[in-house]
């Protein structure tokens, strides 16, 4: 009797397995059929998925970004014995995304290691479902995968930038308070324009953390105020996750998670009327790299972007190599070791000279403040 009910237990994986499989084999035929009908239904909206498809493999295979040489000299060896006054400088505060739909399908974050391995499966499958229902639905906007927006806990993390900002003014030192200050938008150049710069990669996880996070600054709508998408930004990493969906100079679109914060956030008015794509010309090309990226952003900083603060919207991998790239070698910190926390915020100031073989940068290593979150 015992071994009867032993055998029967054992048994029971083996049919739902059976089963499971008998009702997929069932239903293949008809999904197929109609999937080739939706996908025959909307040709161009296909056509954009399997060109974000390729790109990908390319990516994969081709990418180099995160492999460049480093430069010789270190930063610090250009300012040296320079005089103040030709040293130019720029307020950056880097404001690391939240979490996004790809960190929780593949990436363990906070969650126990039992918890992420047992639900896995679970929500891998969930994702390419949603993924194979925007692809043969037609809703090119729309993806788990690539350019993956925030997840719902990105979501609170951005959110938890919003709550700092109405708070932590009063609770921090005077720089602190006038560093967020500059990020409310609180302080105005002399013809009423705000005098700090949002800007954001052209990634979608990026974007909603701005918009989220700065939302009782841009409610506002202040004179001269926007986000403006620096492609330089995006992410250093040849994932799926770090490619686009933004066309060139197009319209930012809120992702399936921004529309369902519509009731608390009016993210179709500040994606559509408060994002500023002119710089945004496209992925980045295969030959590029991280450095160079960087290289262009501190340009950007300098020569297209008047305004001497500049609120960064950016992605873990991207902060840290500048962190290395930028600070002193003989300097040691946190920053070179560990990404800025989803959600983090940390400022300093970015220094500029310009000597007979062109600019160079560098980070004032006095200058770091951690904001809120840290690394």
């Amino acid at each position: 009797m015992l071994w009867t009910l032993f055998g029967w237990l054992l048994s029971i994986p083996y049919m739902f397995l059976f089963y499971a499989l008998w009702i997929l084999s069932c239903l293949f035929r008809p999904v197929m059929m109609a999937s080739v009908l939706c996908l025959a239904y909307n040709p161009q909206s296909t056509l954009k998925k399997m060109r974000l498809f390729v790109m990908t493999v390319t990516y994969l295979a081709l990418c180099h970004d995160k492999k460049w040489t480093e430069p010789k000299e270190d930063p610090a060896s250009f300012f040296a014995d320079s005089e103040d006054e030709t040293i130019e400088k720029k307020t950056i505060i880097f404001v690391r995304h939240g979490e996004s739909t790809w960190n929780d399908t593949f990436n363990k974050g906070d969650r126990s290691k039992v918890n992420f391995l047992v639900y896995f499966v679970p929500n891998l499958i969930y994702a390419a479902a949603m993924e194979f229902y925007w692809f043969v639905s037609g809703t090119e906007k729309q993806s788990w995968f690539f350019d993956a927006p925030l997840s719902n806990k990105g979501v609170s993390q951005a959110r938890g930038i919003q709550t700092f900002l109405e708070t932590g003014a009063a609770q921090g030192t005077n720089k602190e308070a006038e560093l967020i200050g500059l990020m409310l938008g609180n302080t105005k150049n002399e013809d009423g324009t705000v005098s700090s710069q949002l800007v954001s990669s052209n990634l979608r996880r990026a974007i909603s953390t701005v918009a989220m996070g700065f939302q009782d600054r841009l409610d506002k709508e202040l004179k001269g105020d926007s986000i403006l998408i620096c492609p330089e930004l995006q992410e250093i990493s040849r994932n799926p996750d770090a490619l686009s969906i933004l066309e060139s100079q197009g319209r930012a679109e809120p992702s399936f998670i921004d529309q369902e914060m519509q009731s608390v956030c009016d993210m179709e008015r500040i994606l559509g009327k408060q994002v500023d794509t002119r710089l945004h010309m496209g992925n980045k090309p295969t030959g590029s790299n991280g450095l160079v990226r960087m290289n262009a952003f501190c340009e950007t900083a300098f020569n297209v972007i008047e305004k001497d603060s500049i609120i960064v919207g950016g992605h873990s991998l991207w902060f840290r190599s500048f962190f290395r790239s930028f600070l002193p070698r003989t300097f040691e910190h946190v920053s070179k070791k560990k990404k800025i926390v989803n959600g983090g915020i940390v400022a300093f100031t970015l220094l500029r000279i310009k000597d007979p073989s062109g600019y160079h940068y560098m980070m004032d290593p006095a200058s770091i403040t951690v904001l809120y979150g840290g690394f």
